[in-house]
């Protein structure tokens, strides 16, 4: 059963989207890294289904995100991550029949000019 989060944040996770909070982001990421929303950013603490949740609780329709065909935390996603981290959880730099196992069966479906993979962990 997939559960919606709703409401505040537990007492735990306090909000931090203030101006102190932006100046300290801004100073630790890499300029090239900008914000939606730069006026008024967004802080996203948590994620279900096609929603995305701030520190207050607002509930936001995610139409940016890379999660459009199962949504975020979808739960076979999730089991199947959590599985799979059991066994090994590293980059594409050693060799692995699954990176290249996946990548034969990509290239099947491709025109051969778009067969050459470059595997990262976000669009």
């Amino acid at each position: 059963m997939l559960h919606i989060w709703k409401g505040r944040l537990p007492p735990s996770v306090p909000p931090r989207a203030d101006r102190k909070f932006i100046l300290l982001s801004d100073a630790l990421h890499s300029s090239s890294c900008k914000l939606f929303y730069p006026n008024d950013p967004l802080k996203i603490v948590k994620a279900r289904g096609q929603y995305m949740y701030d520190e207050n609780g607002r509930q936001y329709l995610d139409c940016i995100n890379n999660v459009a065909h199962v949504g975020h935390c979808h739960p076979d996603v999730v089991e199947a991550a959590h599985e799979q981290n059991q066994l090994l959880n590293t980059n594409s730099r050693y060799l692995h029949d699954n990176v290249t196992d996946y990548a034969e069966r990509l290239s099947e479906k491709l025109p051969e000019k778009l067969c050459t993979f470059y595997f990262l962990n976000s669009g």
